[in-house]
């Protein structure tokens, strides 16, 4: 259905975001003039960020970047030329192998995160490839190891509850999250909560959305928590 070049097509975002929100793709002589919230999702309900809502800026800006490019000046000078998709495999490979003869294979270090998290970009071929090189293996991560080592210590187990379920808490702890900006569908699930009695309190360095964020709402510094007593 999704080739069909006209009609309303239900999908689901393909940025690294928690929320997965459903989406309906509006379609005419086949290119999406429109991305929407679809409302027959049920958690994300129909909202979605800004950031999705304009996508079709994005897909078709006539800036985005679609072949490869080569630099030609000194670093920082934004000087690039385009190449052929041949001609950027060689050099990669001709690159790969001389580092790998030279230095052994564990010289090439990957670094990768989400971003999009298609079947390509996420545990996907990248891992296959780096794995059958013989290159370093890493946590392919840029924000959240620091975040799954510190939940393991306190929890024992790297897992959590049903979203479903936020709004039956007696009590939120927002810990270093602004939510409101980056969890728009955990916010409304907490919302309820709140609604309902639940205290929410936020610890963070910044005033963001979050610690701005609805009555009953506790602010605290680091300066502040060094002074608690975890008795």
């Amino acid at each position: 259905m999704i080739n069909q070049e006209n009609g309303i097509f239900a999908a689901v975002c393909p940025l690294d975001c928690p929320d997965t929100c459903g989406l309906l793709l509006h379609k005419e002589d086949g290119k999406i003039v429109k991305v929407a919230g679809n409302p027959d999702h049920p958690i994300t309900k129909g909202a979605i960020c800004n950031k999705v809502r304009n996508m079709t800026e994005r897909v078709y800006h006539p800036e985005r970047l679609q072949y490869p490019m080569k630099r030609v000046g000194a670093k920082g000078e934004g000087k690039f030329e385009r190449i052929s998709w041949d001609e950027a495999i060689g050099e990669i490979t001709e690159k790969f192998t001389a580092l790998s003869e030279t230095h052994g294979p564990e010289s090439i270090l990957p670094y990768s995160f989400y971003g999009n998290m298609g079947i390509l970009g996420v545990d996907g071929m990248d891992r296959r490839f780096f794995n059958a090189l013989g290159a370093s293996v890493l946590e392919q991560t840029i924000c959240n190891s620091a975040g799954n080592t510190g939940w393991k210590y306190t929890m024992g187990a790297n897992r959590g509850t049903l979203p479903e379920d936020t709004e039956h808490a007696d009590l939120i702890l927002v810990w270093g999250g602004n939510i409101v900006s980056t969890n728009m569908h955990q916010v409304v699930l907490a919302e309820k909560a709140r609604k309902k009695g639940a205290q929410i309190v936020v610890i963070d360095v910044h005033r963001n959305r979050t610690a701005q964020w609805g009555t009953g709402l506790f602010r605290y510094t680091l300066a502040q928590i060094a002074r608690w007593r975890w008795d």
